[in-house]
C-alpha cells in the first residue's frame, strides 16, 4: 500500500507537471487541419482566425489543407495527431454526420476529440425558382402534396448539413420531395437560377444576391433568429416547422489526449479573435456569425448535434453516394 507521504508526493507531482505545461505551451508552431482545398471559406476563416491567435500564443499557427473524402482524409489525419495541443482541427457538420452514413470510418467524433469553441455560425434558407408558385413555405408544402415527386431540392451534395436538414423538412413536413446532389452550394445555386431545378437548400450568404437581384425567392431561413441579410425572409419555426431549425456551422477541436490546460489556452485565443471587431466585419462579409464559447459548451453541442443527425439518417435512409 502506498504511503500518505508517496500519495501526496504523485499528485504534488502531477500538478506541477499540469502547472509547467501551462507554463510552456505552445513551445512549438500550432497547426490548423483544413480538411478542405485552398481558397474556399474553411481555408479563408481558419487563416484569419490562425494569424490573430498567433498573437496571442507567441507562436506560429499555420494552416494545413488536407482535402478528400468528404473532409474524412483530414478528421481521420487529426485524429491520429499527437494530443499536446498543437494540431487543430476545423470541423463542420459533416465532422458528426459522417459516422452515420460513412461506414468504416477511422475517427469517433465524440470519443477521439476534444472540443476547443465553435468558431462560426451560418444561417441556410430555402429558396424557389421565381416561375415556382409558392410565395411561402407553406405554399410549397401544399404544392409538394399536390405533386407529389416532382419537386427536387438542391444541396451541396450527398451527406451533407443541407442533404439533411433538407430531409428533416421532408420529414416533418410529410411530402414527397427529391433530394438533387451537386458538387458544392454553388453549383446548386446555378441549376435553381437557370430553372432546371425548382428549390434550394443554401447557406443564406450565397443566394442573397440572386434574391436581391429577382433570380431567386427565400421563402425561410432555418436559424433561431431571422438573417440579417434578408430580415423580411420568416424563420422555419415562425411558419411552424421548428424541428428544421438549425445552423451550418465550424469550430474547432484537439486528439482526445490534449491535456485541459492547453485547450483553455487555444480556447481563450480563439475567443480574443472571435471578438476582434476587425475580425467579426471580414466575417461578415462572408455570410458567417462568429460564435465564441467554451469548449463545454461546444461538447455538449457536438453531442447534440451527433445525435440529431444520426436520427434523421436512420429515419430517411440517407446515404452519402
Amino acid at each position: 500500500m502506498r504511503s500518505p507521504i508517496l500519495l501526496w508526493l504523485l499528485i504534488s507531482l502531477a500538478g506541477l507537471a499540469s502547472a509547467v505545461h501551462a507554463q510552456t505551451f505552445p513551445s512549438k508552431p500550432v497547426r490548423i487541419i483544413v480538411p478542405f482545398p485552398p481558397g474556399g471559406a474553411a481555408d479563408v476563416t481558419s487563416r484569419l482566425l490562425g494569424e490573430h491567435m498567433a498573437k496571442g500564443l507567441g507562436q506560429a499557427v499555420i494552416a494545413e489543407n488536407r482535402p478528400g473524402a468528404g473532409a474524412v482524409i483530414g478528421y481521420e489525419l487529426a485524429a491520429r495527431a499527437a494530443g499536446d495541443g498543437h494540431t487543430l482541427l476545423v470541423v463542420f457538420p459533416s465532422f458528426v454526420i459522417n459516422p452515420s452514413v460513412k461506414p468504416g470510418l477511422r475517427y469517433d467524433p465524440l470519443r477521439d476529440f476534444e472540443a476547443v469553441g465553435q468558431t462560426i455560425s451560418v444561417p441556410m434558407v430555402f429558396a424557389v425558382n421565381p416561375t415556382v408558385p409558392a410565395k411561402s413555405l407553406d405554399e410549397l408544402v401544399a404544392l409538394a402534396r399536390a405533386k407529389p415527386g416532382t419537386i427536387a431540392y438542391g444541396t451541396p451534395g450527398a451527406g451533407t448539413t443541407h442533404h439533411v436538414i433538407g430531409e428533416t423538412f421532408r420529414l416533418a413536413a410529410n411530402v414527397n420531395i427529391v433530394h438533387a446532389p451537386f458538387q458544392g452550394g454553388g453549383p446548386a445555386i446555378t441549376a435553381a437560377v437557370g430553372g432546371h431545378i425548382p428549390m434550394v437548400l443554401a447557406n443564406v450568404s450565397e443566394v442573397v444576391s440572386f434574391a436581391k437581384g429577382g433570380k431567386m425567392r427565400p421563402l425561410a431561413v432555418t436559424t433561431a433568429e431571422r438573417a440579417d441579410a434578408m430580415p423580411e425572409v420568416p424563420t422555419v419555426r415562425e411558419v411552424g416547422y421548428p424541428e428544421v431549425e438549425s445552423t451550418n456551422w465550424s469550430g474547432f477541436v484537439v486528439p482526445a489526449a490534449t491535456p485541459p490546460a492547453a485547450i483553455a489556452r487555444l480556447n481563450a485565443e480563439l475567443g480574443q479573435a472571435l471578438r476582434n471587431a476587425e475580425i467579426r466585419e471580414k466575417l461578415k462579409t462572408y455570410g458567417m456569425s462568429p460564435a465564441p464559447g467554451t469548449p463545454e459548451a461546444f461538447g455538449a453541442f457536438l453531442q447534440f448535434e451527433s445525435a440529431r443527425y444520426a436520427k434523421v439518417v436512420r429515419e430517411a435512409g440517407i446515404k452519402a453516394d
